[in-house]
């Protein structure tokens, strides 16, 4: 049963980053971010969830997005973690500083190790409100697997992953249903302490645009992630 699942999971891997294939628009972009997490006491099934990102866009010349997004969860079983929690999101953009709150929910599990990696699974759930153009709450589903494989030197590892966001409602905002956007990443981490990782790679970000050409985002990324 395992064989058959490490092939499935294969399988829909090269999938999910075929949705970045057709791209109009395209920006140079910069992002960082913090992430910290793990459980609030030794050996609580509490958990803590906080992460942080700065966006720059144009050509990485200005702050194009910022999130801040801390969450609490709760062990379930050895597997599977529950969380809940709250984002701020500000898009600063032609003169408007555009906010958007997001409530969400999220379970994260580890799903087959293959090719002498690991592979693990997040899905979350987003209710979406702005407070420019509308009132209506938009409901987003966000599904990232992401792939981990130590290097020679095991203080490294190469990181591949890809995310794909669905809208489940119209809003009067501009969400729309179906395909929002995906993102594939690639990057080498390194563990820099022992509850400490940095992270620099490159991410393919598509986005379903209103009009006839989708948006492209190549970005530069960097992240510090720690485990609590």
């Amino acid at each position: 049963m395992k064989g058959i699942k490490g092939k499935i999971i294969a399988a829909l891997f090269p999938m999910l980053l075929a949705t970045n294939a057709v791209s109009g628009d395209n920006d140079f972009q910069a992002w960082s971010q913090i992430a910290i997490n793990g459980s609030a006491t030794k050996d609580s099934r509490f958990l803590l969830w906080f992460d942080g990102h700065a966006r720059y866009g144009d050509d990485a010349s200005r702050l194009a997005t910022s999130i801040v997004r801390p969450g609490i969860g709760w062990k379930a079983t050895d597997k599977l973690n529950l969380w809940v929690g709250y984002a701020r999101v500000r898009n600063p953009q032609d003169g408007l500083d555009i906010k958007e709150d997001r409530i969400w929910q999220q379970a994260t599990y580890p799903i087959v190790s293959i090719l002498g990696g690991t592979l693990t699974g997040r899905s979350r759930l987003e209710q979406r409100t702005r407070d420019d153009f509308g009132d209506d709450t938009g409901n987003r589903l966000r599904q990232m697997v992401r792939w981990s494989k130590p290097l020679k030197n095991p203080d490294y590892s190469l990181i591949l992953a890809t995310e794909l966001f669905v809208g489940l409602d119209d809003t009067d905002w501009g969400q729309r249903s179906g395909f929002d956007q995906n993102r594939a990443y690639a990057a080498i981490g390194w563990q820099a302490a022992k509850k400490t990782r940095l992270e620099f790679g490159y991410l393919h970000n598509n986005i379903n645009s209103a009009g006839s050409s989708n948006t492209t985002n190549n970005v530069f990324s960097v992240g510090l992630f720690h485990k609590l």
